[in-house]
């Protein structure tokens, strides 16, 4: 019997530290300081200290975006740089997206109003998320999951269903300091 359990405790204490070691590697970026009606919410149990600045200040050093074919507003930082990308013909438009950019940091958002969606294409975009860092989330009373996608295009990803179509908000490179951004920018996302 002891031959047994010995090596049973032996894999089950390798592979719970092969976790620790993989949740210290890669799960960094969901213990962070995220802003929230210009304050700051400890998100996880982040390492660093709460900001002291940044957060609430937006008048100033943000700008405002309004994306019409997508019904989305929002702000982003001015050291930022926007654009939009339509495509569309005579059938109308197939997709809309839009970029915030800066160096080391991209926020790209992607609707398409002639495609269908339902939960159910929300339970699927799971399959390709990293299981430790799906969450349900709710922007602008849109509910839907964020996570990270592992793979030649690593990404954190936020997928919504507004209006039974997707809508999803895109970060690249997926550090911790570019995920805080871009939830601090879709805690402004108002839509039409």
């Amino acid at each position: 019997m002891k031959k047994f359990f010995i090596p049973l405790f032996i894999v089950v204490v390798i592979g719970f530290s092969g976790l620790g070691i993989a949740r210290l590697l890669f799960g960094g970026g969901e213990d962070t300081w995220i802003c929230a009606n210009e304050q700051w919410i400890k998100h996880g149990n982040p390492n660093s200290p709460m900001p002291q600045s940044g957060c609430g200040e937006m008048q100033s050093d943000w700008q405002s975006q309004t994306v019409n074919e997508i019904g989305v507003t929002f702000k982003h930082p001015k050291k930022t740089t926007f654009r939009k990308e339509i495509a569309e013909d005579a059938a109308g438009i197939h997709s809309a997206g839009f970029f915030v950019e800066k160096e080391g940091y991209t926020l790209y958002g992607i609707y398409q109003p002639n495609k269908e969606a339902t939960e159910i294409d929300i339970t699927k975009a799971k399959t390709e998320m990293d299981t430790t860092t799906i969450k349900d989330v709710t922007i602008a009373g849109y509910k839907g999951i964020e996570g990270l996608i592992m793979g030649p295009k690593t990404r954190y990803i936020t997928i919504l269903l507004k209006n039974n179509r997707l809508f999803t908000v895109s970060t690249i490179p997926p550090t911790q300091q570019n995920k805080a951004l871009t939830d601090e920018i879709l805690a402004t996302f108002i839509f039409q």
